[in-house]
């Protein structure tokens, strides 16, 4: 006998597909999640969490676990042919409040995760796998095979599939995963090293024997990748304590004395990905549309933001929040950056494993004089903590004119608020995740008129639309808020007035990113937009 219909099943536990369930969970919606291994994972594997990934989870509600049991990395050192230094990455160029990145093994990653999916009352469905499924317009039908060895029949609106490189999912849609491998061997391996290298940097030797690149994870554990292994060790055959010490003897340009082998595995790096994210129904996200070196630490970072993207459009449309058409920007937001994650990684690879010697000596003078230019700091350390990711060209954001402040499609900057009469300050951040947030900054000189400005279109979005959209007026302190008749926040530290323009509408959406805006006393702009997408109560 078939349960009842579901609002969604997400296949694979992996981080993505966890941040899949989560989002959805956070919108109201019947979930369930599957997966055929029987646990999480047991390996370190994905180990860097960069600052967008990290704002992701302060939204969710769960980043202070990440930052008490992760390591964090201020920069990167970068060491040429004759093993001297050649270049260095600050990350306190990121435009975060979180300006390193951290390092935690995926087994833990994947742990918080879950125990957040179990607070919401999820349960992850382990040894259990997806059979087959079809689908009409209106539900997908589903075959899942579970750990009693019977098979179950699920009616689901909408298929989630997050089941990695193999992708059953991807298969059955029919979606080529067009790419290429890489003519490259690789080693990676977790150890115990004792070194004179600092422990709040990752280190990378681009020497003639080969890459090395040394990540430490915190409490003298570090993470080691080489590339180009000898000729025995091209193969599943696990290297040994001793091999991987002759490796970094032959390539380092300082002592570092391995010991106590955790994981260690051979791999070949492959660029590919899907030519669409969804059809029908159905939807591929993370290493099921999209894989590609590890340089950089952005693959389980980006398949997290492809969850975030498209978990609070698929949850408002199921709700009959929104437009159907809504969801059609998720592929129209993501593919350009999938594409380019490519293209960086790609390029990163083949920069720092340069084989030729002529390439290597190129690299070796070009980067001392890059890594000194402020400039490139900036864009570098950007692109590597996704904080360069921004939606202005999607068809589902609005900007006009206003004379300062963060434009439609990009991150909604940081700050620090309270709430009159309560002590303690907050992180904005806190306040998406489950519905879009209307802002607008009062100064102190014109707050009267701007509350009488706004007024309007708070009234008007309590009455049809809060359920999904909340407006707060902010203002300087908590005296002029007690005057206040409006949802106020008060800019306690006055970060918000560094960061947006005063007497301006900003609508951000769930997951963080400035949906719309407009100048406050044009607000018609702004209700033109909701009755575009977004459905009425």
């Amino acid at each position: 006998m078939m349960a009842r219909k579901l609002d969604a099943l997400v296949v694979g536990a992996g981080p993505v597909g966890l941040n899949m369930a989560a989002a959805l969970l956070a919108q109201g919606l019947h979930v369930r999640i599957i997966d055929s291994a029987a646990d999480r994972a047991q390996e370190s594997r994905a180990i860097g969490i960069q600052a967008r990934t990290l704002e992701v989870f302060e939204i969710s509600g769960i980043l202070n676990e990440f930052l008490e049991l992760g390591h964090r990395l201020n920069g990167v050192t970068l060491y040429g042919e004759t093993g001297a230094e050649i270049g260095h990455l600050d990350f306190g160029h990121i435009p975060s409040r979180y300006p390193f990145i951290l390092t935690l093994p995926q087994s833990e990653t994947e742990r918080i995760l879950g125990d957040h999916l179990r607070r919401s009352g999820l349960e992850i469905e382990r040894q259990t796998t997806l059979i087959s499924f079809e689908q009409s317009d209106f539900a997908v039908f589903a075959k899942i095979a579970l750990p009693d060895g019977r098979n179950e029949e699920i009616c689901a609106d909408w298929l989630l599939g997050c089941d990695g490189a193999r992708s059953e999912v991807r298969e059955s849609l029919g979606l080529q995963f067009a790419g290429k491998t890489f003519d490259l061997h690789f080693l990676l391996g977790d150890f115990h090293a004792e070194s004179t290298l600092s422990e709040d940097h990752a280190h990378v030797f681009g020497r003639p024997e080969g890459l090395l690149a040394f990540f430490p994870l915190g409490k003298g554990r570090y993470r080691l990748v080489a590339d180009n292994p000898p000729e025995q060790l091209r193969s599943e055959k696990k290297p040994t304590l001793s091999e991987w010490q002759g490796i970094a003897d032959g390539r380092s340009s300082t002592q570092m004395k391995l010991s106590d082998l955790g994981w260690t595995t051979y791999f070949r790096v492959n660029s590919r990905m899907v030519e669409r994210l969804r059809r029908g129904r159905a939807f591929v996200l993370g290493d099921a549309a999209h894989i590609h070196s590890p340089a950089l630490a952005q693959g389980m970072n980006t398949g997290i933001q492809d969850a975030w993207n498209l978990g609070w459009k698929l949850a408002l449309v199921q709700r009959c929040f929104a437009q159907p058409a809504l969801l059609d920007s998720f592929e129209r937001e993501r593919l350009p950056i999938e594409h380019n994650v490519l293209r960086m990684t790609e390029f990163t690879q083949n920069m720092i494993t340069a084989e030729k010697r002529s390439n290597r000596l190129l690299r070796d003078t070009l980067l001392p004089i890059l890594s000194g230019i402020n400039a490139f700091q900036k864009t570098a350390t950007k692109t590597v903590s996704e904080t360069v990711i921004e939606y202005r060209s999607s068809p589902v954001v609005e900007d006009h004119y206003a004379p300062d402040g963060p434009h439609a499609g990009d991150f909604a900057a940081g700050a620090l608020v309270s709430r009159p009469g309560k002590n303690g300050k907050i992180a904005l951040a806190t306040l998406f995740g489950r519905e879009h947030v209307l802002l607008c900054l009062a100064t102190p000189q014109s707050w009267q008129d701007g509350l009488q400005t706004v007024k309007p279109i708070f009234e008007l979005i309590h009455k049809h639309y809060g359920q999904i959209i909340t407006p707060y007026f902010i203002l300087p302190n908590e005296g002029l808020a007690a005057q206040s008749d409006v949802d106020v926040l008060v800019d306690v530290e006055g970060q918000f007035a560094q960061q947006y323009a005063a007497s301006v509408l900003y609508l951000v959406r769930p997951d963080g990113y400035i949906a719309f805006r407009c100048l406050a006393a044009k607000q018609n702009l702004l209700q033109s937009y909701i009755d575009k997408y977004f459905l009425p109560l």
